[in-house]
């Protein structure tokens, strides 16, 4: 079928004609099973096989309807990706496009003038907790890489937005699917049709990688076998036959040290393969990533290094500029190889001809296993994409020929698993059944049972017994922190009687602070130990307070060597400390680590020192700092309610410091655009101090920072 022929006006058709003249069999699929029609459908085909087109046909047809669509993203990364590509395409046509995925405390009614709004799970969840008026209009809801509901982090928050939006909003269904064993199970919860192709349009040949002798030997499915004739480790050996042939590729390793060794190791041989031009281009691209810090730490350094040689490496210990600047520079080319933690294997689009997945086993702590067959078909299908090549590669890496044949029968003719909900997870119900209650969702313990009855986890497993066990007892539980009230009921059941069975419609009710916890979107534990140390302490000992939240976890592990520097600073801290043989001494010392670490940026600790001390990467440190900022925010917001005003200021006062890594004295600077932490210390000892020095002191402003940046500042001023 041609896209000429789609019953769209012909500025949209011209538009689609831009990717491909025809549609291939899932896009047809699609089509014939009532795409545009306001069918429920779940896709689920290989990665690159078109289901964004399918998205797109869905919401241009839902737009040109007058109507609104919420596109779920499970990542950051991937919602910024697809914004910035729909809008290129779409805003011509007076299409209004909108990205939302951070800042939890807000209802976002500003998102209700849009035509397609982009948010990612956890910020629909915000929404959904805010009641944010407008998303009962939504007529499309599109679920990009729903097979997420089989992740334990993850897959809950989507499952209960599904669940809420398909009960909220009278909108037509769209899930995109890998592809997995059981998507006729989720076709079914989401009452809809399940279109299954295996289509792809660029050929994907899988192999396993495994040593011969002076050589490695790569034995294909579908394509003749491969012999590399290389002493070296086999990522280099894969490296050397990639850039020879001017192909890119992605290497997928279990461990940051781990992407960082390999990258370094095969940088040396893409440097060989450079044209003098691309050397030239790479110097710059070193220096961008060189200066993404204010003052560059060792990571830095190395990265800047091995980009030099046209090779990096990409994992969350990298702050978001350097990962832009190298997904960027690796789509245009110029960066040839890219050694990456699994980050990278969820949605993004890549330009990797061949795909190398180096370590097949993972450390789960009680030994090495195989990774997921899922998990590793997601690496395996950023191979080979359609806008870069017309066929790709992807590898599996052996260490014997014996482990060889183990990886075949698991990865290449094996199923992937089947997706299972994991929404039992107590800390997990938790905290979406106070926000259930506080958003008025369930009003009595059987709108609860009846609520739960319509998740994917009623579905799969058809009993939610197990769930309401749990849910009985949290109620509990969130009573006695007061965020919830229960009406007394005037039996008891026997013993025999599963809680739920004969309960009555007992009347459940959100307190005023139990509402708030759900809107601040925190954990109702980690709320209550808020509130529990809303009292007169030191510094330290909120951050400390804050780091015990769930939102922390994990600490920042203390490595035995670094056991006498932490254990002096305790002593100079002079905090009451668990006993050495107590079995909650090494959390402590975790928990300790954890708070000097953000003590030490919000008191202007550059972040090499940090890095070179506590082995914090700035990436880490940065995540560590966003999270930190927002539970002192949420409980900045908790005092004010419960009117300890002194107690909210001096919280707030800390929020402050740590969201700009500054001392106190500097805080009046920071507020202004253009002023960072480095430039308000260099003010601040200039005798620049706040607004009425800069408005005295144009020309020592001028010397300081440039006449660009003093008149940026100046202006701010006068508005």
């Amino acid at each position: 079928m041609r896209i000429e022929d789609l019953m769209f006006p012909r500025p949209i058709i011209d538009i689609l004609r831009k990717g491909a003249e025809n549609l291939n069999p899932p896009q047809k699929l699609a089509l014939e099973n009532g795409l545009l029609e306001g069918k429920n459908l779940v896709i689920a085909s290989p990665t690159a096989s078109g289901k964004t087109l399918i998205a797109e046909m869905a919401f241009l047809k839902n737009f040109l309807n007058h109507g609104k669509t919420v596109y779920l993203v499970p990542l950051r990364a991937l919602g910024s990706e697809k914004y910035e590509e729909f809008k290129r395409r779409y805003t011509g046509i007076g299409m209004k496009i909108a990205l939302s995925v951070g800042d939890m405390d807000k209802e976002s009614e500003w998102l209700g003038n849009y035509d397609l709004i982009i948010a990612s799970n956890e910020k629909m969840d915000s929404l959904l907790r805010h009641e944010a008026k407008w998303i009962s209009s939504a007529s499309l809801i599109i679920c990009d890489e729903i097979h997420v509901l089989n992740d334990p982090g993850r897959g809950p928050t989507l499952e209960i937005v599904l669940t809420r939006l398909k009960e909220l909003a009278n909108a037509q269904v769209l899930a995109l699917s890998a592809t997995i064993s059981n998507a006729d199970e989720i076709a079914k919860w989401l009452d809809a049709k399940l279109v299954r192709s295996d289509f792809r349009p660029v050929k994907l040949y899988p192999g396993v990688c495994y040593p011969a002798k002076d050589s490695w030997a790569v034995e294909y499915h579908g394509k003749d076998d491969l012999k590399i004739h290389s002493k070296f480790e086999p990522e280099i050996a894969m490296t050397e036959d990639t850039v020879k042939r001017g192909k890119q590729a992605l290497l997928f390793l279990s461990t940051r040290r781990n992407s960082e060794a390999a990258a370094e190791k095969v940088s040396f041989t893409v440097e060989k393969n450079l044209t003098k031009e691309e050397k030239e281009k790479l110097k710059i691209v070193s220096k961008e990533i060189a200066s993404a810090l204010p003052a560059p730490t060792v990571q830095c350094k190395r990265l800047a290094g091995i980009v030099a040689r046209g090779a990096a490496f990409h994992h969350a210990g990298l702050v978001a500029k350097q990962r832009k600047i190298i997904e960027d520079n690796f789509r245009y080319g110029l960066i040839k190889i890219l050694a990456s933690t699994p980050t990278l294997a969820y949605g993004l689009n890549m330009p990797a001809w061949r795909v190398v997945v180096r370590d097949m086993k993972r450390f789960s702590g009680y030994g090495s296993d195989y990774l997921p067959a899922l998990e590793v078909q997601q690496m395996c299908g950023r191979a080979g994409r359609p806008a870069y090549d017309t066929e790709g590669e992807a590898i599996l890496v052996a260490k014997s020929e014996r482990e060889k044949e183990e990886l075949k029968e698991k990865y290449i003719f094996g199923e992937p698993e089947a997706i299972y909900s994991k929404l039992s997870s107590e800390p997990i119900l938790r905290m979406h059944l106070l926000a259930l209650i506080a958003s008025g969702t369930a009003k009595t313990k059987k709108d609860i049972q009846k609520f739960f009855s319509k998740t994917f986890f009623a579905h799969q497993y058809g009993d939610i017994g197990q769930v309401m066990k749990k849910v009985e007892k949290i109620l509990a539980e969130l009573e006695s922190y007061s965020f919830i009230e229960i009406e007394k009921e005037d039996f008891i059941l026997p013993d025999f009687v599963p809680a739920f069975s004969l309960a009555k419609d007992v009347k459940l009710t959100a307190t005023k602070i139990g509402r708030r916890v759900s809107e601040l979107y925190v954990d109702p534990w980690s709320a209550n130990m808020m509130i529990t140390n809303l009292k007169p302490m030191t510094d330290l000992e909120y951050i400390m307070t804050i780091s015990r939240c769930l939102e922390m976890l994990p600490m920042i592990r203390a490595k035995s060597k670094e056991y006498d520097q932490i254990e002096g600073e305790l002593e100079r801290c002079g905090l009451n400390t668990p006993d050495v043989w107590n079995i909650d001494y090494e959390d402590f010392i975790d928990l300790f680590k954890t708070s000097i670490v953000v003590r030490g940026w919000m008191n202007e600790f550059p972040e090499g020192r940090l890095m070179d001390t506590y082995g914090v990467a700035p990436g880490e440190l940065h995540n560590r700092v966003t999270n930190a900022e927002w539970l002192l925010y949420s409980a900045r917001e908790l005092a004010l309610l419960l009117e300890k005003r002194p107690i909210a200021n001096h919280l707030n006062k800390l929020r402050m410091r740590i969201k700009h890594g500054v001392k106190e004295e500097l805080l009046r600077l920071v507020k202004l655009k253009g002023i960072g932490r480095v430039r308000a210390r260099l003010l601040f000892k200039n005798g620049i101090k706040g607004a009425a020095d800069i408005r005295n002191s144009t020309e020592k402003l001028e010397k300081i920072l440039g006449k660009g940046v003093a008149k940026q500042i100046i202006d701010q001023l006068g508005e």
